[in-house]
């Protein structure tokens, strides 16, 4: 029988480093538009995993190791969204993957600001994946906010992982806004027009 421990030993098996299953309830505060039932409407469970980014790219002179890398880790991800939705859909369940990246249903030209049909960062919280850190992305307490994460609505009810509830950031820690070259970040929210 498929349940949230098996889903969770296939996604790891694929390749994933992180997994976490969010009730549909969870997501009240999503914008409108942007609900796991407004992509899907029997949207039950929301399961998110994250695969870790290596960081030795980060070390390079160069962004083209860490381009190379992250176009990887979209193909990566979504493979394993793509893989494990097909095998739960042989199981009986429907299961509907959520592009890792762009396509963006939203785009506001004026703002040059995007939006995926789910915050995969958002739905990762709820999955107690990690916190939000001041530089918005997601903080997981092993690998910091080095994921790229993917997710698969379900229809059925699986077992939820309880919210983090450590702090990701420091109260007065300011590393990150301050180290943003555009100073496209405020500790809230993020400034896509300058990033």
């Amino acid at each position: 029988m498929i349940n949230s421990k098996v889903i969770k030993e296939k996604i790891l098996q694929k390749g994933a480093d992180i997994c976490g299953i969010a009730a549909v309830d969870r997501f009240t505060d999503a914008p409108k538009g942007f609900h796991p039932c407004d992509i899907y409407p029997d949207s039950k469970s929301v399961i998110v995993f994250g695969a870790h980014f290596p960081l030795s790219t980060l070390q390079t002179r160069t962004n083209s190791p860490y381009t190379f890398v992250r176009n990887m880790m979209v193909e990566s991800v979504d493979q394993i969204s793509f893989q494990l939705s097909r095998e739960l859909e042989r199981e009986g369940m429907v299961a509907v993957p959520i592009p890792s990246s762009e396509p963006y249903d939203y785009w506001d030209v004026e703002q040059r600001q995007g939006r995926g049909i789910l915050s995969l960062k958002h739905a990762g919280v709820l999955a107690g994946l990690g916190v939000l850190g001041k530089n918005t992305l997601l903080l997981n307490e092993t690998y910091g906010n080095m994921t790229w994460l993917g997710a698969i609505l379900v229809d059925t009810e699986l077992e939820p992982d309880s919210i983090a509830s450590y702090e990701g950031c420091l109260p007065n820690c300011t590393v990150c806004l301050d180290a943003c070259p555009q100073e496209a970040l405020d500790g809230i929210t993020i400034n896509q027009r300058r990033c």
